[in-house]
């Protein structure tokens, strides 16, 4: 259920380090950018760095308050690697964590996960949508973004049916999901699923079928690297190959329908800077006469992502949540939502091309960046 009491908090000067902080090990680096401050109305816009559009406040500022809506708070992005045949009693670990580290999880916890975030009032919205800062979520409800790193386990086929169309393993992620797009149309559930050279290993041909498959059911195929390698320990050529390889791959299967997003390896490297050149292989190459162009990539994992319009956001390195059970500990899922729930939580207010904020938590005109076109409006 949406909390309806959800205070509106200054991301970057009120939030506290520590829950921020807690799960990366270190402190949030700030912008010091300077521009003109939102003033208060009963429903303020600003045209603060943002190009102005025709879109109004459809909602008084009492309503926005007593709705919670923040388009200026954190946003989910869960990472899931494997998903096992598992019930949770089946593992020695914690919850439904297959490995010690709980990268990968049992089908019986995964399906929970997703029951949890719906109850919770949370809506699925494509990666790439999040990329372009296009969030079109019901009003009063937050968005929430899936991905899979790897592909192994997580597209398990079981065969054809009569009518071409794939018949999925049910405790695999795909099955999984499938099921809970049935049973709850207004979930909008879509995934991100990225891969490696050996793609979902069912067989070339069933994979190259499955990917046409997915891209036209909804789902998203994105680029993990050809061999997996820690990108951050790789030098140029080999950064090139890496991804130029499985861009070239889909470019071959599904041409254009692919996201040009990268799921960086181990989370590395960490940070682009101006000192490692090489790291712009991972956004522009070519690689065996193929060049390639990526938009955004994701970080191994640990906290919730900016929402796109603030300025501490980077689409160079987006961090995401892991799906792991750790008793509310170390950035596990049950504490990075205790943490979103307490003030920090992305909520909508069911118009794509606005962004409707608390106006204290612009006070300072330090939170808005690029706002891709859109109407900003303070309340």
């Amino acid at each position: 259920m949406i909390n309806k009491k959800i205070t509106a908090l200054m991301l970057l000067a009120a939030m506290s380090i520590a829950s921020l902080t807690s799960c990366s090990g270190k402190e949030e680096e700030t912008e010091d950018t300077t521009t003109a401050p939102t003033t208060t109305t009963e429903a303020t816009t600003t045209t603060e760095a943002t190009t102005t559009t025709s879109a109004a406040p459809t909602r008084t500022a009492e309503e926005y308050k007593a709705a919670g809506i923040n388009e200026l708070n954190s946003i989910p992005i869960l990472m899931y690697h494997r998903i096992y045949d598992m019930k949770n009693s089946d593992t020695e670990y914690t919850g439904g964590n297959v490995d010690k580290d709980g990268y990968n999880r049992t089908a019986e916890a995964f399906e929970a996960d997703l029951r949890s975030y719906y109850q919770q009032g949370y809506r699925m919205m494509r990666l790439t949508d999040f990329v372009d800062g296009r969030i079109d979520v019901a009003y009063g409800f937050s968005p929430i973004i899936i991905t899979f790193d790897d592909g192994i386990r997580d597209v398990v086929l079981q065969g054809w049916n009569e009518d071409g169309s794939p018949k999925f393993d049910p405790s695999c992620a795909i099955g999984i999901l499938e099921k809970i797009k049935a049973e709850f149309p207004d979930y909008n559930v879509t995934a991100t699923f990225f891969v490696n050279d050996q793609l979902f290993e069912n067989g070339e041909e069933n994979d190259r079928k499955v990917l046409k498959w997915m891209v036209d059911n909804g789902y998203d195929i994105g680029n993990h690297t050809k061999d997996h390698k820690k990108l951050g320990d790789c030098d140029a050529n080999e950064i090139e190959k890496q991804v130029g390889y499985v861009y070239k791959k889909l470019e071959s299967i599904i041409p254009g329908q692919y996201v040009n997003i990268v799921a960086l390896p181990f989370g590395s490297p960490e940070k682009m800077g101006e000192d490692k050149p090489q790291y712009n292989k991972i956004f522009e190459g070519t690689y065996d006469g193929f060049s390639y162009t990526s938009r955004a990539s994701l970080l191994c994992g640990w906290t919730r992502a900016y929402a796109p319009f603030v300025r501490d956001y980077d689409k160079t390195c987006i961090r995401r949540i892991r799906g792991y059970d750790n008793n509310g500990e170390d950035c596990d899922i049950e504490q990075n939502f205790k943490q979103l729930a307490q003030g920090k939580r992305y909520i909508s207010d069911g118009n794509p091309d606005t962004i409707v904020y608390p106006a204290e938590d612009n006070s300072s005109g330090t939170w808005l960046k690029e706002t891709f076109g859109h109407q900003a409006i303070a309340y």
